[in-house]
């Protein structure tokens, strides 16, 4: 092994162990990364050739990450290693082979085109009168029942309370999208995952082909998986061995699709496998896995894991109660300046929220103390309105077919509206150019040389990504900035993209790859600031921080509300709240304010089920913090009424 590896006894075992089907229970904070990294470098050792190693992750950044440590480690054959998010690494191996696929020439659609899709399969059937689900819903059933792999009907009539003539509707509303997606050729996130899964399954030749690539497969939060990934890994599997590292504790995913059962019933899924655990944490304090193993122990389902602390012992978790949410969040800023005047940097702080709905009176107390944050959890920085409209003329100059892109496009400029941009896309069409189409339909347009000369300065530099995105940005400079406000602001997100575009050489795969995973907004933000981070707990999976604040920690928020009562969600709560515990290094400090969740949740037994009614005074400390200003404070019952609370309190 390399001596830049430092593994313990475990870890080592996992990582030589011979070749099996292997499952490791890794822990929160017992070093999962290096016995991955550790694991492929003693495949190598043995003699394995690097391109028959398949490493999957579930973000772009992993994968970087753990291209980089690879690359630390046993030098340029990391390189040839294939490393990647499931997404890319099957939409590589189907753009290899279109044909085959069944893909050639197909468009990759992030969310927003799904859902602009989605509303025009949905328009023809909702009557005036009538409730019919908003297409952004449609969207979040379509994708569900498809990652679950049920079928559109079973997924409404199991999770929908919708009539027969509704459901019927909504089934044929899935028809018309699914045709729109064919006769366009676009492909969603679903489609990738789904057709790759297909073929692999159902042509022996592709099968064969695929299977003889790779002798070991190793993934990384294998407790993230959904039936349609895991369906590739079975069809991928022998003679290629799985080494999959996952933690059952925090499967905290299946509103997307995840299945618990694929970490808890590996041995029962995977003949001649063997279950291995990490149990040493490296992360945070006795004091605070001491809290962490006893909420895990209070549940009905057996994790057996046992997390210890390999730093020692520390501070004792605490919980503070408050008389209010304006309460709460006042004395957390407080807490927060104090620390800093005590030398402590804003960035050693971590603010996790259950909702960021629920972080509101938090960041109005944060902005008015001026205290710098950032909010994880909220918009991509791809899904910004301005950055899609530049990415929409690269995709219409890149598919004529790109019905969504060119709408886009084209109902940016003045005086062309829907119905004037569908008669251009219908002639673009059969055309094949927007010069004809303006010629035919829009003759008297003031700016049509102008509309027309925007794809030709995007293909002026095809296979310049960068080059093409400047020369974008700068053509619809006049446009853009009399559309947004802030645009000083806003236009340094395209000095961003041109730099990301930077390192490829394919412009439609540099769209493609941040499509699949889009870049948050934090990405805009200047290298390790000094921020406070507020963020949501389900963004916050592989996150650390030495001081941590659990805000709302109350009945009605762990477990959720609308978890109560059913019991694999409740389980799923109580390992939300379990992922943000081990969020914490040195400090950790829970909140939670006795009017809110009398206020918010009057009718509900919230108290019954609430995860923390019994927590044993060794494992957590009390304290209720009393704040008179806020005696004849009631909770606001909307953002209005919250900040005119929030005004009047402050001055």
């Amino acid at each position: 092994m390399n001596k830049a590896i430092k593994l313990n006894e475990n870890q080592r075992i996992a990582a030589e162990h011979k070749d099996q089907h292997i499952l490791v229970l890794a822990g929160a904070g017992t070093g999962k990364t290096s016995t991955i990294i550790a694991r492929v470098e003693y495949l190598i050792q043995k003699g394995v050739d690097p391109q028959r190693i398949l490493l999957l992750t579930f973000t772009r950044r992993a994968a970087k990450e753990m291209t980089d440590r690879l690359s630390l480690s046993i030098g340029d054959a990391a390189k040839e290693v294939t490393t990647g998010t499931f997404h890319h690494f099957c939409l590589l191996t189907m753009r290899k082979e279109p044909d085959k696929f069944g893909i050639r020439d197909f468009t990759v659609i992030d969310r927003d085109d799904q859902i602009s899709l989605m509303n025009l399969a949905r328009a023809k059937y909702v009557t005036k009168g009538v409730k019919f689900p908003i297409a952004s819903k449609l969207v979040n059933f379509y994708s569900y029942a498809r990652n679950t792999k049920m079928k559109f009907s079973e997924y409404l009539n199991k999770y929908a309370e919708y009539d027969y003539e509704i459901s019927t509707k909504i089934l044929n509303v899935f028809g018309d999208y699914d045709q729109s997606k064919q006769s366009h050729r676009y492909l969603d996130f679903d489609d990738i995952i789904y057709r790759f899964g297909e073929v692999l399954h159902n042509s022996p030749s592709i099968n064969e082909q695929l299977r003889s690539q790779y002798d070991h497969i190793l993934v990384d939060e294998m407790q993230d998986t959904n039936p349609l990934q895991w369906r590739i890994l079975d069809g991928l599997r022998d003679p290629a061995k799985l080494f999959c590292v996952g933690d059952d504790a925090q499967s905290i995913y299946a509103f997307r699709g995840a299945d618990f059962r694929n970490v808890h019933s590996f041995k029962d899924r995977v003949p001649d496998s063997v279950v291995l655990k990490l149990e040493d944490n490296y992360r945070s304090t006795q004091e605070i896995l001491d809290f962490s193993n006893w909420l895990l122990r209070e549940s009905p389902l057996n994790y057996d894991k046992n997390l210890k602390a390999q730093r020692g012992k520390g501070i004792k978790p605490v919980m503070k109660s408050f008389s209010s949410d304006l309460a709460e969040a006042k004395w957390i800023a407080e807490d927060l300046i104090k620390r800093h005047e005590e030398g402590n940097s804003w960035k050693d702080h971590t603010i996790l929220t259950r909702t960021a709905y629920g972080a509101r009176s938090v960041e109005a107390m944060l902005i008015e103390k001026k205290i710098p944050y950032v909010f994880i959890g909220g918009a991509s920085f791809l899904q910004s309105a301005h950055v899609k409209d530049l990415l929409c003329l690269v995709r219409a100059a890149g598919n004529p077919q790109d019905e969504i892109a060119w709408m886009r496009y084209l109902t940016l400029w003045p005086k062309i509206g829907d119905v004037i941009a569908s008669r251009l896309i219908a002639s673009i069409k059969n055309t094949g150019s927007l010069a004809k189409a303006f010629s035919e339909t829009a003759r008297n347009n003031a700016k049509r040389n102008e509309i027309i000369n925007g794809p030709e300065v995007i293909m002026q530099h095809w296979n310049e990504p960068a080059k093409a995105l400047k020369a974008g940005a700068e053509f619809f400079e006049p446009l853009l900035s009399a559309r947004y406000d802030q645009w000083n602001v806003r236009k340094k997100d395209f000095d961003l993209l041109v730099k990301l575009a930077e390192r490829y050489t394919s412009l439609m795969r540099f769209i493609e790859v941040y499509t699949l995973d889009p870049i948050t907004s934090t990405a805009a933000v200047s290298d390790n600031p000094d921020v406070v981070t507020l963020i949501t707990v389900h963004s916050a999976k592989g996150i650390e921080n030495r001081v941590c604040y659990i805000i709302r920690a109350e009945p009605g928020i762990y477990p959720h509300m609308r978890s109560i009562g059913k019991e694999d969600e409740e389980e799923e709560e109580r390992r939300t709240l379990y992922v943000a515990i081990t969020r914490a290094k040195n400090e950790l400090i829970l909140t939670r304010s006795k009017f809110q969740y009398s206020y918010s949740y009057p009718y509900f037994d919230t108290e019954g089920s609430y995860f923390l009614s019994d927590v044993p005074d060794n494992i957590l400390q009390e304290d209720y913090v009393h704040d008179h200003a806020f005696d004849n404070v009631y909770h606001a019952s909307n953002e209005t009424d919250l900040t005119a609370d929030f005004t009047n309190i402050m001055s």
